[in-house]
């Protein structure tokens, strides 16, 4: 806990693929152009849905969370930025517990939902363009706090954030997420 709200540990990835909310074309697994530059993200099994065993359409699938800098990381995995820097990312991807990710998202009964680190939630970060290395994120690994947040407001704050309009393109839209 930081100020009142819960804490995440963080990451980056970049893969190419549509994700596990579907978003990207319906033939071929690669990604809209927006799941590949905008900030969007993974997030570990038990944020991603109430079942911590799904693996595709979350309910959190296009939801936007707002992350905020602690000033905290775990050492040896990263690096301190100053507290108070936020950022929106929706949610796109699912970041599975298997490996390279057992470290990070593997938050399940057998470990009282606690990654290797000791957090809760983990969200690995997208930055298939360069997006989390020109917010000074990438590397640092940075310990976040996280809220849900409206993608519309968030988008008009920042095009890099998707809205709920890009969302509506992907595969888990039409299923109801």
């Amino acid at each position: 806990m930081y100020n009142g709200k819960m804490c995440a540990s963080t990451n980056w990835y970049t893969d190419g693929h549509r994700g596990a909310c579907g978003c990207g074309p319906a033939i071929g697994d690669i990604q809209f152009d927006w799941n590949h530059s905008g900030f969007v993200a993974a997030a570990s099994p038990n944020i991603f849905d109430n079942d911590p065993n799904k693996a595709w359409c979350g309910h959190r699938c296009g939801k936007c969370i707002k992350m905020t800098t602690t000033g905290g990381f775990i050492p040896g995995q990263g690096g301190a930025l100053p507290t108070g820097q936020s950022h929106v990312f929706m949610v796109s991807n699912l970041c599975v517990n298997e490996y390279p990710n057992l470290s990070w998202c593997s938050q399940d009964r057998n470990n009282s939902y606690l990654n290797k680190y000791g957090y809760r939630a983990h969200f690995d970060l997208e930055d298939g363009a360069g997006q989390v290395g020109a917010i000074g994120w990438r590397s640092l690994n940075p310990e976040v706090t996280y809220e849900e947040v409206n993608c519309e407001q968030a988008h008009h704050q920042n095009s890099k954030t998707p809205n709920y309009g890009m969302y509506h393109q992907c595969q888990c839209a039409s299923e109801g997420k």
